[in-house]
């Protein structure tokens, strides 16, 4: 069972605009959680507001929402670098980043930055593209029935304790053009719906957690059977597991969870394995 931490909410900003979204759900993370708030900004060597320190903490300070409490970071480096160790180093339960651009629904831009602490932080990073309002109301998984993804669900019912999940698993009928009798179909989803059956009853599911948890079968590829789910159950947040360690985890996030990062609409929680 995931036992989470109780350390700070980190939120990252490169002190533009649309980093606001971040801080706002960042804020609302810490409150809800009762831990305190990280507010990292990281000043690249060289540039001119490595210069004055002071102005940069001011430019930072500036960006947090009246009346939110927040410790403020400035370290001298490289921004993905700076930030997965400064989590490491405070024992942060959660790094909470933007995007880099979003050019339209379905078309967001997560940057260079974002990507690589995708693959390298050691903690779940929430990616925030929407605006909030209020908590999460919804929740989605993606499993694909390995360990990792039965610790991102759990990692993702300990930080939100309250909303539902819809727990997604796809399946499809292997060289479908060829697969012509209608009981290959059946018997494929048949053992789809015994692996999902299986892999849920082995998951170590906090009983509060199963409770809210909807499993179910969608039929497709991996990235077009959830990006059908999102469109279906509108969720608030989509939860994603990252496969490996090292350079195998590198390669994994390259595929279908960075296809839906940059495509579902909704927030994102990309949880680490345990490496």
């Amino acid at each position: 069972m995931s036992q989470m931490k109780t350390g700070p909410v980190l939120v990252a900003t490169n002190l533009s605009a649309r980093d606001d979204r971040a801080i706002d759900r960042a804020a609302m993370m810490a409150k809800l959680r009762g831990v305190e708030l990280v507010a990292v900004h990281v000043v690249r060597p060289g540039s001119r507001r490595s210069e004055n320190m002071d102005a940069a903490r001011a430019a930072l300070q500036d960006v947090i929402p009246d009346g939110v409490e927040a410790r403020l970071e400035l370290p001298v480096g490289s921004a993905p670098t700076a930030i997965a160790q400064l989590a490491e180093n405070l024992g942060a339960q959660l790094i909470v980043t933007g995007v880099a651009r979003f050019n339209d629904i379905g078309d967001y831009f997560l940057g260079t930055a974002v990507d690589h602490l995708l693959r390298h932080a050691k903690v779940p990073v929430l990616v925030v593209k929407r605006r909030p309002h209020r908590a999460y109301g919804r929740m989605l998984a993606a499993t694909d029935l390995s360990d990792t993804s039965a610790g991102a669900i759990r990692t993702a019912g300990a930080l939100f304790p309250d909303p539902p999940m819809h727990v997604i698993h796809a399946w499809h009928v292997p060289f479908a053009g060829w697969q012509k009798a209608s009981h290959v179909s059946e018997e494929t989803q048949a053992n789809a719906q015994k692996a999902l059956n299986a892999f849920l009853a082995k998951a170590d599911l906090p009983p509060d957690l199963a409770a809210r948890m909807a499993p179910e079968l969608m039929e497709g590829g991996a990235e077009r059977a959830v990006l059908d789910a999102v469109a279906q159950y509108e969720p608030d947040l989509l939860v994603l597991g990252t496969q490996g360690c090292g350079g195998f985890r590198k390669a994994a996030l390259g595929n279908t969870a960075s296809a839906l990062l940059g495509s579902a609409p909704c927030d994102a929680l990309v949880v680490p394995p345990h490496c």
